[in-house]
């Protein structure tokens, strides 16, 4: 896995490069809980489709999985449009 140290004392571990359109990863917070994100990237005709399951964590509020949840939206946002942007 690649290992990339984050703003907030946070990081996060990559799957190594393949070529199946698999980018999970793994953050681990400052509290030392770790967090399984699994993302794909999936052809669909010219383009690609990305795939992110956010999961709950039981300890977590709804609250704060509704900030995270949006937070990860911006990412996506983001994602999306520096994507389009290069085409």
């Amino acid at each position: 896995m690649g290992r990339r140290d984050c703003p907030g004392s946070v990081t996060i571990d990559l799957t190594e490069r393949n070529n199946f359109g698999i980018l999970d990863h793994y953050v681990k917070l400052s509290s030392a809980a770790v967090i399984f994100a699994p993302m794909r990237v999936i052809k669909n005709g010219d383009g690609s489709e990305v795939i992110f399951t956010l999961f709950q964590p039981v300890d977590m509020s709804d609250d704060k999985f509704a900030e995270d949840a949006k937070s990860v939206e911006q990412d996506l946002n983001t994602l999306k449009k520096l994507m389009e942007e290069t085409l």
